[in-house]
């Protein structure tokens, strides 16, 4: 114990700039930084994964720091870029929720909605229950521990101190914020497709049968008919997550390779 605390202070500097980044992308991060997580859970791994990076790679480093005005802005570069990587996360569990609230909105539960823990706000109900699986499958696939590995590597391609807002940064945040939703549309697209044909079908029952109270028969029908097709296309909803999650990782390291200062 005392030797690893000799270890920290030798270059304490160093390790409370791995600790920022680490802090950053916990603050920022549906995956770890959910409200319903402990906070010592969070600060404890928090913590270790911060040891271990700086055993690894910094225990030995010969980087100074010289000024408290250069650490300064050298930890507000490391927060940047663990919010970067919160933020990349943040987008993919954000569409899932935009998708949601529109299928409320296609099959009439659009009044419907849940507390959700992480923010502490009123969620729409199948936004909800697809977060939920989404969070389930992530872990299912490794996803957590990928992440992790992701981090460790982040140091290597974005090494402490050289991360910079570049205008490259600025166009890939700006696309990765409206892929977030064409995937929310593309995660909605089935249930639009049924309800629209039902509405057709109940058009065309209005002009055949006008006696016929379509808001009283229309409502339950639309709400039945949508979550038949919810529970139809959940297998190929959850074969999908594969891809996105996937996709994520990759946007993630694009992202931070357009921070390296050239």
């Amino acid at each position: 114990m005392d030797q690893l605390l000799g270890e920290i202070i030798d270059k304490f500097e160093i390790f409370i700039l791995i600790l920022v980044r680490m802090a950053g992308l916990f603050l920022m991060s549906p995956v770890f930084g959910r409200q319903n997580v402990p906070a010592y859970s969070k600060v404890g791994l928090s913590l270790l994964l911060s040891y271990m990076v700086y055993s690894n790679r910094y225990l030995s480093t010969g980087i100074e720091i010289q000024t408290p005005y250069v650490f300064g802005i050298l930890i507000i570069r490391e927060i940047l870029v663990g919010f970067v990587i919160g933020y990349v996360t943040t987008l993919i569990f954000s569409a899932i929720w935009t998708a949601g609230q529109l299928i409320d909105t296609q099959i009439g539960f659009g009044i419907v909605s849940v507390i959700d823990p992480q923010n502490s706000i009123q969620v729409p109900l199948m936004g909800n229950f697809k977060n939920i699986l989404a969070l389930l499958v992530f872990f299912v696939l490794d996803g957590h521990h990928t992440l992790i590995e992701l981090i460790f590597g982040t140091y290597e391609l974005v090494p402490l101190g050289e991360g910079v807002v570049t205008d490259e940064l600025s166009t890939i945040i700006i696309g990765l914020f409206s892929d977030s939703f064409l995937l929310a549309l593309k995660i909605a697209l089935p249930v639009f497709a049924i309800t629209f044909i039902s509405e057709v079908a109940f058009g065309i029952l209005v002009r055949v049968i006008p006696q016929m109270n379509i808001f009283i028969v229309g409502i339950p029908i639309k709400i039945f008919i949508g979550l038949v097709t919810i529970m139809i296309f959940i297998p190929l909803y959850i074969n999908s997550l594969k891809g996105v999650y996937n996709e994520m990782f990759s946007n993630i390291g694009s992202t931070l390779w357009r921070m390296v200062g050239k």
